[in-house]
């Protein structure tokens, strides 16, 4: 691990506010406005971003489902976290229970 990610890495762990995406999406199910939670955090080097499941293979599955994105040290924390979500979004699209508003 070069000395470009254990910053970033500091950096995210000196973050005073809640390390979370939360996502705006249509429940298919009732059709009504739900919230998705994604929980941030770093393991060894990936940003792992935790949700509840989007996917019958998720939903059977007896991990917890998550978003994950190697660390760029070419970007800086705020580009990582950006393309992290945008991989949330991702996952969102391809819910089987959710649609991205």
């Amino acid at each position: 691990m070069n000395a470009n990610v254990k910053n970033l890495i500091s950096e995210f762990n000196n973050i005073d506010k809640l390390r979370m995406f939360e996502i705006e999406v249509l429940n298919n199910e009732t059709q009504e406005t739900d919230y998705i939670i994604f929980d941030i955090q770093i393991v060894k080097n990936t940003l792992v971003a935790q949700h509840e499941s989007l996917t019958k293979k998720q939903e059977k599955s007896k991990k917890i489902a998550y978003v994950s994105l190697v660390l760029d040290n070419c970007f800086t924390l705020d580009e990582n976290l950006s393309n992290l979500y945008d991989e949330c979004c991702l996952a969102i699209l391809n819910s089987e229970f959710f649609t991205l508003i």
